[in-house]
């Protein structure tokens, strides 16, 4: 190859990443206008107030903190669709198979030009999401819960929703196994948020999926929880005072061992009980005036309850394996959300409500013409073949 065939074959090169760049630019405008609208709240609410740190003071961390778990779940996701092609479906030399679809698709450019300016916002979003999270009790001091906890028993005939569920859960390998799951929650969502950056099949799910979830966290993980400020049942009596409604819930839940060995393939596996020291953390992290990542506390609505209905509603769309399994892990994060303590159960349904109205909203808005003509001016990509595939299975 002659030195102008190099070089024209280098300007061709940077002139197909800049017009995909722009492309996905464009395609990500709605998310990248309301990341920008998002992180000036934070500023102006540190400036209004006069609290110090100010938002976004070290970026390292979220990056890290979001790098480190996509990793851990972009890997198990990898193990889960490996082990189902080859043990379920029994496909022979699925390994080269494997490789070449890694290289041909889930790295290829185009997915990675679309997920680059979401995979470089989603941590300063999170990051302003923490912040206002835990400025809760300094704009709006925690007022709610009795009202919550009074209509928790009205709405399920007079019974404390915890007192429901205990009698089915309220044994120490369920409860661990709730507690497990619940925890493994963040690297089910960092996942599926993660492949969903870079789902180039059906752009306007993808589009409704991402929007949704923004909107979720922003309106009801903060405006909402500004709005309904409360701490949930495993704080009530700290907060309140008095006789504690939730005594007998976290007594069983101390009575716990720290750890629960299972055996599992041969080997002994160790598994901590770690929600009573999160939610000592976070409380005592409260105390401090600690304003930094992953810190701060709110009940209603529930955000685990809220995100984890979205990826249901998603794998509606997905085929009937992920219908169940969405479903199962829906039912699971919200019953450990009652059970652990975190909730009332009407944080769930509020969070589910809010999550409805905006993936309605949002599927709405993506159905205008000139919504679509802004952000797909050469008309709305077909879904691949493949993923049309995966989706009717």
């Amino acid at each position: 190859m002659s030195l102008s065939e190099v070089s024209q074959s280098i300007v061709t090169g940077r002139t197909m990443w800049s017009a995909g760049l722009r492309a996905s630019l464009r395609e990500n405008s709605p998310l990248v206008l309301l990341t920008g609208i998002y992180v000036l709240v934070p500023f102006i609410a540190s400036y209004a107030l006069s609290i110090d740190p100010r938002p976004f003071g070290n970026l390292w961390a979220p990056y890290v903190g979001f790098a480190v778990p996509s990793g851990i779940s972009l890997f198990a996701a990898f193990a889960l669709w490996y082990l189902y092609h080859t043990r379920v479906l029994k496909i022979a030399d699925f390994q080269s198979i494997a490789w070449q679809r890694i290289r041909s698709d889930f790295l290829h450019p185009d997915r990675l030009m679309l997920a680059l300016p979401i995979i470089l916002l989603w941590p300063i979003f999170a990051t302003g999401f923490s912040y206002l999270k835990a400025i809760i009790p300094i704009v709006q001091p925690y007022y709610l819960d009795p009202w919550l906890h009074e209509w928790d028993r009205i709405l399920h005939f007079g019974v404390d929703p915890w007192r429901i569920v205990q009698p089915f859960v309220g044994y120490t390998w369920i409860t661990y196994s709730i507690n497990l799951l619940y925890a493994l929650w963040f690297l089910a969502f960092q996942g599926v948020l993660i492949l969903m950056m870079a789902a180039s099949g059906d752009r306007k799910l993808r589009m409704q999926y991402l929007l949704t979830q923004t909107l979720a966290w922003s309106l009801l993980g903060n405006l909402g929880a500004m709005l309904l400020s409360s701490v949930g049942p495993c704080y009530y009596g700290l907060l309140l005072g008095g006789v504690d409604p939730y005594a007998p819930l976290l007594a069983y839940l101390h009575e716990i061992p720290a750890k629960l060995t299972y055996h599992v393939l041969g080997y002994d596996l160790e598994i901590p009980f770690g929600v009573l020291k999160i939610q000592e953390v976070l409380w005592q992290s409260q105390a401090d005036g600690d304003l930094g990542l992953a810190r701060g506390i709110s009940a209603a609505p529930s955000m685990h309850v809220a995100s984890s209905w979205i990826i249901w509603r998603l794998a509606w769309s997905k085929g009937r394996a992920a219908r169940i399994f969405a479903s199962l892990f829906l039912l699971t994060i919200f019953v450990g959300s009652v059970h652990l303590g975190w909730h009332y159960a009407l944080d769930g349904y509020i969070g589910i409500a809010g999550a409805w109205v905006l993936w309605r909203l949002t599927g709405w808005l993506l159905e205008r013409r000139s919504i679509q003509a802004l952000l797909w001016p050469e008309g709305l990509p077909a879904p691949r073949a493949r993923e049309t595939a995966a989706q009717t299975a």
